[in-house]
C-alpha cells in the first residue's frame, strides 16, 4: 500500500459519509498515521437528513435537528467546503472552488463520486421560476421559511404538491396537518401523474390504498392521473388548471455530470454505471453510488431503489473495497438485498413494509420513526428528533403514536 494514498470523496451525503466510515473501519490506523489521507468535499458544511423533511415542513421538527455539521462526523478526514468544478481523469485530480473564494487542485488515488441528483428543472416549463423544491438543502430551507412566514401572518395558503411518490405523499400530509394544527385556511392538492405510490406494485397495493384513504381523510385533495404540463405563478396546468399560492415539486430527479467526467459510462438517464464492486467500469479507482449511479440489485433483474438506506449501503461497499484495494485484498461485491420501505402520513399514521411484512397506522409510524432516527448520521440528532415527535408534543400525539392499536395489512 502506498504511504501517500489519497482518497477524495465528492459529496457529504449518505454515500460519502458511509464510504468514510467504511474506510476508517478498514484503514483506521493507517489514516491516523497519515499513511492514507481522506478528503471530503461538499458545498455546505452540514449533512442534510431528508427522511424528516415532512416533519420539518410541518413545523414538528426544528430544522437544526435535521442538519448535522460534517466536520465532527469525519474527524480523521480533511473537510473542504466548496464546489468541484472540474475532474481531470488523466492527472487524477479535482479542482475545487472553495466557499472562501480560494481555488485548488486536489490529487487522488481513489475518487468517490457521491454527487446525488438534482431537480429536473428543464423537464417542466415554469418549474425553475415557479416551483418550490426540496432536493437541494438550501431550496428546502427557503420553502420552509416561506411557509412559516405565511402561517405566522395567518395567510390562508393553498398548496399544489406535485408527485405521487413517497416525497409528494409525505409533504402533502405534513402541510395539511400543519394547516389544521395552526388554524390557517387553505387547501392542499396532491397531483400525481399516475396512481398514488404506484411503485409499490400489486403486492403492496394495500399500503397505497391506506395512504390514499388517510390523505383524503385528512383533507388532502388527491388528483390521480394528472400530469403537470406547466407551472405558472398562480398554479399548475394539467388536464385543467389547479390554482395555488405555492406549488411544491416533488416528482422525479435529473442527473448532471461533473465537468471532466462526461466520458464516464452512463445509462440513458445520465446515471453513472457501476460494476458489482461499486466501481465505474473501466476505471479501477473511481467509485460511486446513490442517486448518481445505476446499481443493479443483487439477485434481482432490476436497479436498486433510490433512497437513503440504499445509498448508505452503496457508500459502505465502496469504502470497504477502496480499503481492500489499498491492502491488496480481493474486492467484495455489493450484496445488500434491502429491508423495506416506509412513509409518514402525519403524526401517528404511516405505512411500512419490512422484509415483506406490511404495517399501517400507528405501529407503522413508530417503526418508521425508530428506523429513520437510527440511521441518522448522528445518534444525538436522532434522539432529538424522537424527542421532538414523541415527548415535546401534546399528550394526544404520544397516545396516537404509542397507545392506538395498529394494523398489519
Amino acid at each position: 500500500m502506498s504511504a501517500a494514498a489519497q482518497v477524495v470523496i465528492v459529496g457529504g451525503g449518505y454515500v460519502g459519509l458511509d464510504a468514510y466510515r467504511a474506510l476508517m473501519r478498514q484503514l483506521g490506523e493507517q489514516v491516523k498515521r497519515r499513511e492514507v489521507t481522506i478528503t471530503l468535499i461538499n458545498p455546505v458544511p452540514y449533512h442534510t437528513f431528508h427522511g424528516f423533511t415532512g416533519e420539518g415542513l410541518g413545523g414538528l421538527v426544528p430544522l437544526a435537528h435535521t442538519l448535522t455539521p460534517l466536520a465532527p462526523l469525519i474527524p480523521h478526514a480533511r473537510f473542504v467546503q466548496g464546489q468541484v468544478t472540474q475532474v481531470d481523469l488523466e492527472a487524477q485530480r479535482v479542482h475545487v472552488a472553495q466557499e472562501d473564494g480560494a481555488e485548488t487542485w486536489l490529487p487522488y488515488d481513489h475518487l468517490v463520486l457521491g454527487v446525488g441528483s438534482v431537480d429536473p428543472l428543464d423537464q417542466v416549463p415554469g418549474l425553475r421560476a415557479h416551483g418550490r423544491r426540496l432536493k437541494n438543502s438550501r431550496d428546502m430551507q427557503a420553502f420552509r421559511a416561506e411557509v412559516t412566514a405565511r402561517f405566522q401572518a395567518r395567510q390562508p395558503t393553498t398548496f399544489n404538491v406535485i408527485g405521487g411518490g413517497y416525497a409528494g405523499v409525505e409533504m402533502a400530509a405534513a402541510l395539511r396537518e400543519r394547516q389544521q394544527r395552526e388554524g390557517v385556511g387553505g387547501e392542499v392538492h396532491l397531483l400525481a401523474s399516475g396512481p398514488v405510490l404506484e411503485t409499490l406494485g400489486d403486492r403492496l397495493a394495500p399500503l397505497a390504498a391506506h395512504a390514499r384513504t388517510s390523505l383524503r381523510r385528512a383533507g388532502v385533495q388527491v388528483h390521480e392521473g394528472e400530469r403537470v404540463t406547466e407551472l405558472v405563478a398562480a398554479g399548475a396546468h394539467a388536464s385543467r388548471f389547479f390554482p395555488a399560492d405555492l406549488t411544491l415539486y416533488a416528482a422525479g430527479i435529473a442527473h448532471t455530470a461533473l465537468p471532466g467526467t462526461e466520458r464516464l459510462p452512463r445509462d440513458a438517464r445520465g446515471r453513472l454505471l457501476t460494476d458489482e464492486f461499486m466501481r465505474v467500469p473501466g476505471h479501477a479507482n473511481i467509485w460511486t453510488g446513490g442517486d448518481a449511479a445505476r446499481v443493479r440489485r443483487p439477485q434481482r433483474d432490476e436497479d436498486c431503489p433510490v433512497n437513503a438506506l440504499w445509498a448508505m449501503k452503496h457508500g459502505m461497499c465502496a469504502g470497504n473495497n477502496i480499503g481492500r484495494s489499498l491492502k491488496g485484498q480481493p474486492l467484495r461485491p455489493f450484496a445488500y438485498r434491502g429491508l423495506g420501505q416506509s412513509a409518514s402520513l402525519g403524526l401517528g399514521d404511516g405505512i411500512t413494509e419490512l422484509l415483506g411484512m406490511r404495517f399501517t397506522g400507528p405501529l407503522a409510524w413508530v417503526m418508521r420513526l425508530a428506523f429513520f432516527a437510527w440511521f441518522m448520521p448522528s445518534k444525538a440528532q436522532g434522539a432529538r428528533v424522537v424527542a421532538d415527535l414523541l415527548w415535546r408534543r401534546p399528550k394526544a400525539v404520544r397516545a396516537a403514536a404509542v397507545d392506538t392499536p395498529s394494523t398489519v395489512a
